[in-house]
């Protein structure tokens, strides 16, 4: 029975409207890839489960089928979708070249190897490929993976957390999306028809991760040695981040309220990570972060099982405390001012700035599971220490 244990309700990943057995399309695909539909019986209704081919002839019959579509959208899902006990989504956006593809690979990619008692498990072959291709760019090549491309709303990629926490008969599952959305698109939401799946996908979040790039600070730019300036700058912008991130937090909030009908000056409930990232680049900067910084010390979260609250808690005043002498109070204001929960954090994603050549050393990556972390603490997913 889908959605059974926490009583959270499936949501399509494109559309976002509410799904059930009724509201998708099911489809029985052969080993030549043919494929027909198979219609829902009165036993798979009352017993809220998948249909099985029954059609006569085709060699899938009495097989479960094997793809699934929206009703509403047309879009293709994967069939299991339905049967998860949590649902969990999270949206990345910010100016580009702020390190959102090259944070969610060695994010994902930690999250399965971090010792942590889950198993993560693409639930569909577009988010087999994406993730294979940049773990191969980044692990194997040494390379940083190619950001989003503007002007396409993102393929949101579909996860499924098995929680082994407990040797259960049956254990927890949970269902996690990610929205991976192109800096130029984020930083300009507007009202058109091309804007409109990307904002779907911000406003229905569960968590928005606020990704925050140093090194487009003019105060930073002139304190950082020029080779790793140049090798860590993902694109060749020459503009100044703090008017783009003020106007970005403002823009996103703005559009939040009307789609979601909140008043004017109300905070926004959606909880919001604001992930300062290329935070190697930034170890030997004067007036930067010392090794004594409870930011530079290793992550203790993965290690504890569990969201350690004091240590998160230190970050976010250091983060805070750092910005405000760079001259960036206006960000944190209009973050503080517009969202209702906010928590600021620091990541590496690869643990070392890449070399003249952009090429990476062996990749280390530094609390990149904290934001992560905080997000399952608050579903009761993991506890808050």
């Amino acid at each position: 029975m889908f959605g059974s244990r926490s009583g959270s309700q499936p949501l399509c990943p494109h559309c976002l409207r509410k799904l059930k057995l009724s509201g998708m399309r099911f489809f029985c695909v052969t080993e030549d890839e043919r494929r027909h539909e198979v219609t829902l019986s009165l036993a798979d209704k009352f017993k809220k489960r998948l249909p099985v081919c029954r059609r006569n002839f085709c060699k899938n019959k009495g097989l479960t089928i094997r793809e699934a579509e929206c009703k509403h959208c047309g879009k293709p899902l994967p069939p299991q979708i339905l049967f998860h006990d949590k649902y969990l989504s999270f949206c990345a956006i910010g100016v580009a070249g702020a390190g959102k593809s090259s944070y969610l690979t060695t994010m994902l990619h930690e999250l399965k190897y971090s010792g942590l008692p889950w198993v993560l498990q693409p639930m569909d072959v577009a988010t087999t490929e994406t993730v294979q291709l940049r773990e191969h760019n980044v692990y194997e090549n040494r390379q940083c993976p190619e950001g989003t491309k503007s002007g396409i709303a993102p393929e949101p990629q579909l996860w499924t957390i098995l929680d082994n926490t407990e040797k259960l008969e049956q254990i927890p599952t949970y269902a996690l999306t990610v929205y991976d959305g192109a800096g130029e698109d984020c930083e300009h939401i507007g009202y058109t028809a091309a804007d409109a799946e990307i904002a779907r996908y911000i406003a229905g979040a569960g968590m928005l991760l606020i990704m925050f790039d140093p090194l487009l600070l003019s105060s930073v730019r002139g304190e950082i040695v020029p080779e790793i300036l140049n090798a860590s700058m993902a694109t060749e912008r020459q503009t100044s981040a703090p008017a783009n991130m003020v106007s970005m937090a403002n823009s996103l909030a703005n559009y939040i309220r009307q789609s979601c009908n909140i008043k004017p000056g109300k905070r926004i409930d959606s909880r919001a990570a604001i992930v300062l990232t290329k935070l190697d680049a930034l170890r030997d900067m004067p007036g930067g972060f010392g090794s004594s910084s409870a930011i530079m010390k290793e992550s203790p979260h993965a290690k504890a099982r569990g969201f350690v609250e004091s240590d998160s808690a230190m970050v976010d005043l250091e983060i805070r405390d750092w910005l405000n002498r760079q001259g960036e109070t206006a960000f944190l204001d209009a973050i503080d001012a517009n969202f209702k929960n906010v928590r600021v954090f620091g990541v590496s994603s690869f643990g070392n700035p890449p070399d003249r050549n952009k090429r990476l050393a062996k990749v280390r990556p530094h609390r990149v599971l904290d934001p992560i972390m905080w997000l399952l603490a608050a579903e009761g997913i993991i506890p808050q220490l």
